[in-house]
Protein backbone atom coordinates (compact mmCIF):
# COMPACT_ATOMS: atom_id res chain seq x y z
CA UNK A 1 0.00 0.00 0.00
CA UNK A 2 3.04 2.39 1.17
CA UNK A 3 4.76 1.88 -2.48
CA UNK A 4 1.59 2.36 -4.14
CA UNK A 5 0.83 5.79 -2.64
CA UNK A 6 4.54 6.54 -3.53
CA UNK A 7 3.93 5.80 -7.20
CA UNK A 8 0.72 8.14 -6.97
CA UNK A 9 2.70 11.35 -5.63
CA UNK A 10 5.35 10.74 -7.97
CA UNK A 11 3.29 10.18 -11.00
CA UNK A 12 1.21 13.33 -9.26
CA UNK A 13 4.37 15.66 -8.79
CA UNK A 14 5.59 14.42 -12.72
CA UNK A 15 2.18 15.48 -14.66
CA UNK A 16 2.37 18.91 -12.62
CA UNK A 17 6.55 19.37 -13.43
CA UNK A 18 6.95 19.35 -9.82
CA UNK A 19 9.64 16.55 -9.84
CA UNK A 20 12.97 16.63 -10.58
CA UNK A 21 14.69 14.85 -13.48
CA UNK A 22 16.00 12.23 -10.98
CA UNK A 23 12.59 11.03 -9.57
CA UNK A 24 11.70 9.86 -13.04
CA UNK A 25 14.03 6.63 -13.37
CA UNK A 26 11.90 5.76 -9.76
CA UNK A 27 8.91 6.31 -11.70
CA UNK A 28 9.86 4.25 -14.62
CA UNK A 29 10.34 1.52 -12.16
CA UNK A 30 7.79 1.92 -10.34
CA UNK A 31 5.55 1.44 -13.52
CA UNK A 32 7.67 -1.68 -14.32
CA UNK A 33 6.56 -3.88 -11.29
CA UNK A 34 3.02 -3.19 -12.17
CA UNK A 35 1.44 -5.47 -14.21
CA UNK A 36 -0.15 -2.53 -16.31
CA UNK A 37 2.07 0.14 -15.73
CA UNK A 38 2.32 1.29 -18.95
CA UNK A 39 -1.66 1.83 -18.96
CA UNK A 40 -1.80 3.32 -16.00
CA UNK A 41 0.49 6.18 -16.98
CA UNK A 42 -0.91 6.68 -20.39
CA UNK A 43 -4.53 7.07 -18.72
CA UNK A 44 -3.01 9.27 -16.26
CA UNK A 45 -1.46 11.89 -18.57
CA UNK A 46 -4.45 11.67 -21.00
CA UNK A 47 -6.91 12.42 -18.10
CA UNK A 48 -4.75 15.04 -16.64
CA UNK A 49 -3.64 16.97 -20.23
CA UNK A 50 -7.67 17.31 -20.78
CA UNK A 51 -8.97 18.44 -17.33
CA UNK A 52 -5.46 20.79 -17.62
CA UNK A 53 -7.42 22.86 -20.69
CA UNK A 54 -10.34 23.74 -18.26
CA UNK A 55 -8.18 24.88 -15.25
CA UNK A 56 -7.01 28.53 -14.28
CA UNK A 57 -3.15 28.97 -13.30
CA UNK A 58 -2.96 28.52 -9.44
CA UNK A 59 -0.39 27.23 -6.83
CA UNK A 60 -0.10 23.28 -7.24
CA UNK A 61 -1.85 21.35 -4.51
CA UNK A 62 -0.37 17.86 -5.20
CA UNK A 63 -2.50 16.33 -2.94
CA UNK A 64 -5.38 17.88 -4.33
CA UNK A 65 -4.60 17.70 -8.20
CA UNK A 66 -3.94 13.76 -7.55
CA UNK A 67 -7.07 13.06 -6.30
CA UNK A 68 -8.56 14.83 -8.91
CA UNK A 69 -6.79 12.56 -11.23
CA UNK A 70 -6.86 9.01 -9.15
CA UNK A 71 -10.89 9.72 -9.71
CA UNK A 72 -11.12 10.33 -13.75
CA UNK A 73 -9.04 7.98 -14.05
CA UNK A 74 -11.65 5.62 -12.89
CA UNK A 75 -13.17 5.93 -16.00
CA UNK A 76 -10.58 5.83 -18.72
CA UNK A 77 -10.77 6.79 -22.16
CA UNK A 78 -11.96 3.57 -24.62
CA UNK A 79 -7.76 2.17 -26.21
CA UNK A 80 -7.30 -0.07 -28.84
CA UNK A 81 -6.88 -3.39 -28.58
CA UNK A 82 -3.47 -3.81 -29.32
CA UNK A 83 -0.07 -2.77 -27.74
CA UNK A 84 0.34 0.49 -26.58
CA UNK A 85 3.81 2.41 -26.51
CA UNK A 86 3.71 4.82 -24.14
CA UNK A 87 6.88 7.65 -24.51
CA UNK A 88 8.08 8.79 -21.53
CA UNK A 89 10.66 11.07 -22.99
CA UNK A 90 12.89 10.80 -26.07
CA UNK A 91 15.50 8.16 -24.55
CA UNK A 92 13.03 5.89 -23.02
CA UNK A 93 10.35 3.70 -24.11
CA UNK A 94 8.20 1.22 -22.27
CA UNK A 95 6.82 -1.41 -24.32
CA UNK A 96 4.60 -4.06 -22.63
CA UNK A 97 1.86 -6.14 -24.18
CA UNK A 98 -1.62 -6.21 -22.75
CA UNK A 99 -2.87 -9.81 -21.18
CA UNK A 100 -5.43 -11.20 -22.85
CA UNK A 101 -7.90 -11.04 -19.52
CA UNK A 102 -7.42 -7.92 -17.18
CA UNK A 103 -8.71 -8.10 -14.30
CA UNK A 104 -10.44 -4.42 -13.31
CA UNK A 105 -9.19 -3.25 -9.63
CA UNK A 106 -12.57 -3.40 -7.61
CA UNK A 107 -11.61 0.60 -6.98
CA UNK A 108 -12.43 1.24 -10.57
CA UNK A 109 -15.60 -0.58 -10.81
CA UNK A 110 -16.83 1.41 -8.61
CA UNK A 111 -15.46 4.70 -10.19
CA UNK A 112 -17.21 3.18 -13.55
CA UNK A 113 -20.57 2.68 -11.57
CA UNK A 114 -20.35 6.12 -10.11
CA UNK A 115 -19.78 7.97 -13.66
CA UNK A 116 -22.50 6.06 -14.99
CA UNK A 117 -24.26 7.80 -12.46
CA UNK A 118 -23.57 11.05 -13.16
CA UNK A 119 -23.76 10.69 -16.63
CA UNK A 120 -27.81 9.31 -15.90
CA UNK A 121 -28.12 12.72 -13.97
CA UNK A 122 -26.94 15.00 -16.75
CA UNK A 123 -29.00 13.18 -19.11
CA UNK A 124 -31.76 13.75 -16.94
CA UNK A 125 -31.15 17.15 -16.65
CA UNK A 126 -30.30 17.77 -20.20
CA UNK A 127 -33.56 15.71 -21.69
CA UNK A 128 -36.11 15.27 -19.14
CA UNK A 129 -39.11 18.10 -19.26
CA UNK A 130 -42.14 17.25 -16.23
CA UNK A 131 -45.24 16.86 -17.58
CA UNK A 132 -46.78 20.22 -18.09
CA UNK A 133 -49.35 21.31 -15.18
CA UNK A 134 -53.13 20.82 -16.10
CA UNK A 135 -54.88 24.33 -16.56
CA UNK A 136 -56.42 25.22 -13.54
CA UNK A 137 -59.94 24.46 -13.55
CA UNK A 138 -62.65 27.62 -13.48
CA UNK A 139 -66.37 27.43 -12.66
CA UNK A 140 -69.71 28.63 -13.41
CA UNK A 141 -72.49 28.84 -10.89
CA UNK A 142 -76.07 29.61 -11.99
CA UNK A 143 -78.37 30.58 -8.77
CA UNK A 144 -81.26 32.57 -9.27
CA UNK A 145 -81.04 32.74 -13.41
CA UNK A 146 -80.32 31.11 -16.00
CA UNK A 147 -76.45 31.58 -16.95
CA UNK A 148 -75.60 31.99 -20.37
CA UNK A 149 -71.45 30.87 -20.68
CA UNK A 150 -69.36 30.49 -23.41
CA UNK A 151 -66.47 28.06 -22.90
CA UNK A 152 -62.61 28.25 -23.73
CA UNK A 153 -63.04 26.21 -27.15
CA UNK A 154 -66.53 28.32 -28.19
CA UNK A 155 -69.27 25.92 -26.96
CA UNK A 156 -72.13 27.46 -25.88
CA UNK A 157 -73.50 26.66 -22.17
CA UNK A 158 -77.23 27.86 -20.87
CA UNK A 159 -76.63 26.42 -17.22
CA UNK A 160 -80.09 26.05 -15.43
CA UNK A 161 -80.59 27.85 -12.10
CA UNK A 162 -79.18 25.62 -9.42
CA UNK A 163 -76.46 24.42 -11.85
CA UNK A 164 -72.53 24.25 -11.75
CA UNK A 165 -70.00 23.07 -14.64
CA UNK A 166 -66.16 22.83 -13.65
CA UNK A 167 -64.01 23.19 -16.75
CA UNK A 168 -60.28 23.70 -17.13
CA UNK A 169 -58.93 27.58 -18.16
CA UNK A 170 -57.74 25.82 -21.40
CA UNK A 171 -58.54 22.63 -22.95
CA UNK A 172 -55.41 20.72 -23.62
CA UNK A 173 -54.77 16.85 -24.41
CA UNK A 174 -57.22 14.81 -26.79
CA UNK A 175 -60.13 15.17 -24.86
CA UNK A 176 -62.63 18.70 -23.79
CA UNK A 177 -63.62 17.21 -20.57
CA UNK A 178 -66.09 18.89 -18.11
CA UNK A 179 -67.97 18.32 -15.05
CA UNK A 180 -72.05 19.33 -14.41
CA UNK A 181 -73.81 19.38 -11.61
CA UNK A 182 -77.84 20.03 -12.26
CA UNK A 183 -78.84 21.25 -15.60
CA UNK A 184 -77.47 22.62 -18.80
CA UNK A 185 -78.26 23.03 -22.44
CA UNK A 186 -75.05 22.20 -25.13
CA UNK A 187 -74.46 23.95 -28.47
CA UNK A 188 -70.55 22.22 -28.67
CA UNK A 189 -68.26 23.48 -30.82
CA UNK A 190 -67.25 20.61 -33.54
CA UNK A 191 -63.85 19.29 -33.13
CA UNK A 192 -63.88 15.83 -34.16
CA UNK A 193 -60.34 15.63 -33.49
CA UNK A 194 -61.17 16.71 -29.53
CA UNK A 195 -63.71 14.91 -28.40
CA UNK A 196 -66.25 16.57 -25.92
CA UNK A 197 -67.07 14.55 -23.17
CA UNK A 198 -69.13 15.98 -19.88
CA UNK A 199 -69.08 13.92 -16.50
CA UNK A 200 -72.27 13.58 -14.72
CA UNK A 201 -73.68 11.90 -11.53
CA UNK A 202 -71.56 8.62 -13.09
CA UNK A 203 -72.33 9.06 -16.52
CA UNK A 204 -70.28 9.86 -19.72
CA UNK A 205 -71.70 12.36 -22.52
CA UNK A 206 -69.64 11.84 -25.09
CA UNK A 207 -69.84 14.08 -28.52
CA UNK A 208 -67.78 15.63 -31.35
CA UNK A 209 -70.21 18.62 -32.26
CA UNK A 210 -73.88 18.98 -31.61
CA UNK A 211 -76.71 20.39 -29.78
CA UNK A 212 -78.11 18.50 -26.43
CA UNK A 213 -78.96 18.62 -22.96
CA UNK A 214 -78.51 17.06 -19.73
CA UNK A 215 -80.80 16.87 -16.80
CA UNK A 216 -78.21 15.90 -14.02
CA UNK A 217 -79.81 16.75 -10.54
CA UNK A 218 -79.96 13.43 -9.19
CA UNK A 219 -78.34 10.49 -9.97
CA UNK A 220 -81.19 9.80 -12.64
CA UNK A 221 -79.38 11.63 -15.67
CA UNK A 222 -81.38 12.43 -18.58
CA UNK A 223 -79.92 12.99 -21.68
CA UNK A 224 -81.69 14.53 -24.70
CA UNK A 225 -80.62 15.75 -28.16
CA UNK A 226 -81.81 17.94 -30.53
CA UNK A 227 -78.64 17.57 -33.26
CA UNK A 228 -76.35 15.63 -34.20
CA UNK A 229 -75.23 12.53 -32.21
CA UNK A 230 -74.77 11.95 -28.57
CA UNK A 231 -72.98 8.90 -26.82
CA UNK A 232 -74.21 8.26 -23.33
CA UNK A 233 -71.92 5.71 -20.98
CA UNK A 234 -72.23 4.39 -17.46
CA UNK A 235 -69.85 1.37 -16.35
CA UNK A 236 -70.63 -1.26 -19.18
CA UNK A 237 -73.60 0.30 -20.97
CA UNK A 238 -73.63 2.46 -23.91
CA UNK A 239 -76.08 4.64 -26.11
CA UNK A 240 -76.34 6.23 -28.86
CA UNK A 241 -78.46 9.08 -29.55
CA UNK A 242 -80.17 10.45 -32.80
CA UNK A 243 -81.63 13.92 -32.57
CA UNK A 244 -85.17 13.84 -30.40
CA UNK A 245 -84.24 11.09 -28.78
CA UNK A 246 -83.69 10.91 -25.33
CA UNK A 247 -81.96 8.80 -22.74
CA UNK A 248 -81.99 8.10 -18.88
CA UNK A 249 -79.35 7.00 -16.76
CA UNK A 250 -80.94 4.30 -14.20
CA UNK A 251 -78.28 2.65 -11.50
CA UNK A 252 -75.75 1.21 -14.19
CA UNK A 253 -77.77 1.17 -17.27
CA UNK A 254 -78.45 3.94 -19.45
CA UNK A 255 -82.40 3.24 -20.80
CA UNK A 256 -83.87 4.78 -24.05
CA UNK A 257 -86.95 7.06 -22.78
CA UNK A 258 -90.50 6.09 -24.60
CA UNK A 259 -91.88 8.86 -24.30
CA UNK A 260 -89.65 12.86 -24.57
CA UNK A 261 -90.27 16.08 -23.07
CA UNK A 262 -90.32 18.37 -25.75
CA UNK A 263 -90.29 21.25 -23.23
CA UNK A 264 -87.05 19.93 -21.05
CA UNK A 265 -84.83 22.46 -22.94
CA UNK A 266 -87.35 25.33 -21.75
CA UNK A 267 -85.67 27.04 -19.06
CA UNK A 268 -83.17 29.08 -21.56
CA UNK A 269 -85.42 29.04 -25.02
CA UNK A 270 -88.58 29.99 -23.29
CA UNK A 271 -90.36 28.16 -26.12
CA UNK A 272 -92.86 26.02 -25.59
CA UNK A 273 -94.63 23.36 -27.22
CA UNK A 274 -97.55 21.59 -25.30
CA UNK A 275 -99.67 19.00 -26.76
CA UNK A 276 -102.43 17.61 -25.41
CA UNK A 277 -100.38 17.96 -21.95
CA UNK A 278 -102.02 17.75 -18.29
CA UNK A 279 -102.41 20.78 -16.61
CA UNK A 280 -100.42 19.89 -13.60
CA UNK A 281 -97.81 19.45 -16.00
CA UNK A 282 -97.41 22.47 -17.62
CA UNK A 283 -97.77 24.37 -14.59
CA UNK A 284 -94.86 22.16 -13.26
CA UNK A 285 -93.02 22.99 -16.25
CA UNK A 286 -93.72 26.90 -15.79
CA UNK A 287 -92.20 26.56 -12.41
CA UNK A 288 -89.24 25.13 -13.41
CA UNK A 289 -88.58 27.68 -16.35
CA UNK A 290 -89.52 30.79 -14.58
CA UNK A 291 -88.58 30.32 -11.24
CA UNK A 292 -91.45 30.67 -9.30
CA UNK A 293 -93.86 28.62 -8.02
CA UNK A 294 -97.35 27.57 -10.09
CA UNK A 295 -100.14 25.34 -8.62
CA UNK A 296 -103.56 24.08 -8.91
CA UNK A 297 -106.35 25.02 -6.53
CA UNK A 298 -107.97 21.44 -6.91
CA UNK A 299 -107.14 17.94 -8.35
CA UNK A 300 -110.10 17.65 -10.51
CA UNK A 301 -108.02 20.73 -12.60
CA UNK A 302 -105.10 18.26 -13.41
CA UNK A 303 -107.20 16.66 -15.94
CA UNK A 304 -107.53 19.55 -18.21
CA UNK A 305 -105.59 19.07 -21.29
CA UNK A 306 -103.46 21.88 -22.83
CA UNK A 307 -102.56 22.07 -26.74
CA UNK A 308 -100.99 25.50 -27.51
CA UNK A 309 -97.13 26.92 -28.69
CA UNK A 310 -95.82 29.49 -26.69
CA UNK A 311 -92.70 31.28 -27.89
CA UNK A 312 -90.95 33.83 -25.72
CA UNK A 313 -93.70 34.84 -23.92
CA UNK A 314 -93.88 36.38 -20.22
CA UNK A 315 -95.39 33.94 -17.60
CA UNK A 316 -98.16 36.57 -16.58
CA UNK A 317 -99.25 36.22 -20.82
CA UNK A 318 -99.00 32.32 -20.73
CA UNK A 319 -101.09 32.16 -17.31
CA UNK A 320 -103.92 34.69 -19.04
CA UNK A 321 -103.86 32.08 -21.81
CA UNK A 322 -104.55 29.09 -19.67
CA UNK A 323 -107.13 31.09 -17.84
CA UNK A 324 -108.89 32.39 -21.09
CA UNK A 325 -108.85 28.55 -21.90
CA UNK A 326 -110.25 26.52 -18.83
CA UNK A 327 -112.31 29.53 -17.65
CA UNK A 328 -110.10 29.85 -14.37
CA UNK A 329 -108.75 32.85 -12.08
CA UNK A 330 -105.53 33.08 -11.08
CA UNK A 331 -104.43 34.27 -8.01
CA UNK A 332 -101.20 35.75 -7.32
CA UNK A 333 -99.49 35.47 -3.47
CA UNK A 334 -96.49 37.11 -3.24
CA UNK A 335 -93.82 35.58 -6.06
CA UNK A 336 -96.16 32.51 -6.57
CA UNK A 337 -99.26 32.10 -8.68
CA UNK A 338 -102.52 29.93 -7.85
CA UNK A 339 -104.78 28.81 -10.36
CA UNK A 340 -108.42 27.99 -9.24
CA UNK A 341 -111.43 26.84 -11.42
CA UNK A 342 -114.19 23.64 -11.40
CA UNK A 343 -111.83 21.41 -13.73
CA UNK A 344 -111.84 19.23 -16.23
CA UNK A 345 -113.73 15.84 -16.69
Amino acid sequence: MAEHQNIDELLAKYLAEESPEEDFSEIQDHLNELPDGNTVFEHSKIIWDASAAFQQKKPCDINAAWQKVKKQMSCPSKLEDHTPIVHLNEASTIIRPLSEKRVIPFKRVIGIAASVIVLMGVMLFLFWKPAPESAPLQESIAQEKVLNYTLPDGTKVSLNRGSKISYPSTFEGQTREITLQGEAFFDVAHDAQHPFIIHAQGADIKVLGTSFNVNAYSKQVKVWVKTGKVQVKKSASVMQLLPGEQAEVQGDDVVRSANVDANQAAYFSQSFNFENTDLSSVVTTLSQVYGVKVTLANEAMNHCKLTVNFEKESLENILAVIATTFDINVQKQGQNFVLEGKGCQ
